[in-house]
């Protein structure tokens, strides 16, 4: 099956749209930002970032393991 490239007027409403989607925060009315408990802590912003990394390692890891490894006879 072979894709068809898009056309002048499929390029141009996607320019449009995307021009959109970057523009709306800048043109709907913002409130203010909640400020938490959590934003007192000192280095707060530091642990969070460096669990969240090491969350994201930890996942890829056991997706890594169950999915995409194969025992070591697997050619055999």
């Amino acid at each position: 099956m072979k894709l068809k490239a898009p056309s002048t007027r499929g390029w141009i409403y996607a320019i449009v749209a995307g021009g959109i989607v970057i523009a709306l925060p800048y043109v709907l009315p913002m409130g203010d930002a909640h400020h938490g408990w959590w934003d007192k802590i000192p280095g707060w912003w530091v642990l969070f970032g460096a669990l969240g990394c090491l969350a994201i390692v930890v996942f890829a890891k056991t997706l890594g393991h169950l999915f995409l490894q194969k025992p070591e006879d697997w050619y055999d």
